[in-house]
């Protein structure tokens, strides 16, 4: 089960994070960046259920500095308005002091994959372009456009998840991501029919079909980090 930690940050401060450990053994630790609306039960569920895959999960609030803590899918309002407040330099600032983190963890074997989901997806992208991630998934991520001036060195693989008729996140963000990435190390799934936060199982728009689909790729992909960092 995934507990409640608190990681330091370089100017004094320090911010929760919910952490679940793998069954046994040397593992490679996957960073969570989640939805708007954090760390939820249904978030929570998600960290035990990688976990048991064989993964140190790590999940960061990112809204710390405003409005800490999971909010419910009914204040959605409020979800957004701390969204507004984040920035790009704070979210690689909570990254680097969840590494910092991870170090401390005996079992961590070195590598580490960014995992985004909606307002997560364009952290997970820059884990990749500036904070040399092993790998990075995305599950309708947003704002992933924004960065893709900056792809160009990404050799690490990646698997990002879309719905086909996500309005958040329409085709034509979708599309550019490709043409961003093209001939590179990853892999880039649309799903007929599904619509936003399609892979949360929480959510009203989760696909029974598209959702645990995306999430079996995804995981296929971080067997790859598997094998420790060479000394």
């Amino acid at each position: 089960m995934a507990q409640t930690i608190s990681i330091p940050t370089t100017d004094g401060r320090a911010f929760d994070a919910a952490l679940a450990l793998p069954p046994d053994g040397s593992a490679p630790a996957l960073i969570f960046i989640p939805s708007i609306y954090g760390n939820t039960d249904g978030m929570q569920a998600t960290i035990d259920r990688y976990a048991s895959h064989g993964y140190i999960v790590l999940s960061i609030d990112p809204f710390w500095r405003t409005v800490p803590g999971p909010l419910g899918l009914d204040r959605q309002p409020e979800a957004s308005a701390r969204k507004d407040t984040w920035t790009t330099d704070q979210g690689l600032d909570d990254t680097r002091a969840a590494l910092a983190y991870l170090k401390t963890l005996p079992a961590w074997n070195g590598k580490f994959a960014m995992v985004g989901y909606c307002f997560g997806g364009r952290l997970s992208l820059l884990g990749l372009i500036r904070l040399n991630a092993d790998a990075a998934v995305t599950f309708h991520g947003t704002g992933m456009h924004l960065d893709l001036a900056e792809a160009g060195g990404i050799s690490a693989p990646f698997s990002f998840h879309y719905g086909e008729v996500d309005p958040v996140v329409p085709l034509e963000q979708v599309e550019l991501v490709k043409t961003a990435l093209a001939g590179k190390d990853g892999e880039i799934f649309v799903y007929p029919g599904a619509a936003h936060s399609f892979a949360q199982q929480e959510s009203p728009r989760y696909d029974p079909v598209a959702g645990p689909l995306s999430e079996e790729r995804a995981l296929a992909l971080l067997e790859r980090l598997k094998t420790p960092v060479s000394a």
